[in-house]
């Protein structure tokens, strides 16, 4: 285990370290903070079902630490708060799903635009676009899947141990513009 940790901070490690820095001011502690990051990795008896993810909720659990520790009267900052709630990994991202989904092929796009960022029942997606209820569904479940391959490689999402998304990791620099 330490050996597959040991790699999974290397490879990791300037990415943590650049998500901390956003996160807290002075430099030297954030490198307590991936310092802190690292322990709890080794100090691991099992692997993690996604390293990826594992490390970027124990790095955003120290960073909370840290401001509970630093400043225990004082509230944490807004923008920390809000990224600890589910929603907010959704809502940044949706920002993003917009272009995604307007890479897609026309025949992906028009139901996926319709049916999922308008709102409008499949059955009327399927009128409106003249094509069978049947079809339509097969659209939007086979643009469902591309949307989420493109999202993955885009922006890996970090999941929690119950199976829900926590937050997603900063967008590649070759990935769309959000």
């Amino acid at each position: 285990m330490q050996q597959v940790a040991a790699q999974a901070f290397s490879q990791y490690q300037h990415e943590l370290l650049a998500f901390i820095n956003r996160k807290v001011s002075h430099k030297e502690d954030a490198q307590d903070i991936l310092s802190a990051v690292f322990i709890k990795l080794l100090q691991q008896t099992d692997a993690p079902d996604s390293p990826i993810a594992w490390l970027y909720q124990v790095t955003k659990n120290a960073i909370i630490d840290y401001y509970r520790t630093r400043r225990p009267n004082e509230e944490l900052p807004q923008d920390l708060i809000a990224e600890s709630r589910e929603e907010s990994a959704f809502s940044e991202m949706s920002v993003c799903m917009k272009p995604m989904v307007m890479t897609l092929d026309d025949k992906y796009r028009d139901v996926l635009l319709l049916s999922e960022i308008e709102g409008i029942k499949q059955k009327v997606v399927a009128e409106r676009l003249n094509l069978s209820l049947s079809a339509v569904k097969s659209r939007v479940l086979r643009g469902r899947e591309l949307l989420a391959a493109n999202l993955v490689s885009c922006c890996a999402p970090v999941i929690n141990t119950k199976g829900k998304v926590d937050d997603f990791l900063p967008p590649k620099k070759s990935c769309y513009k959000c």
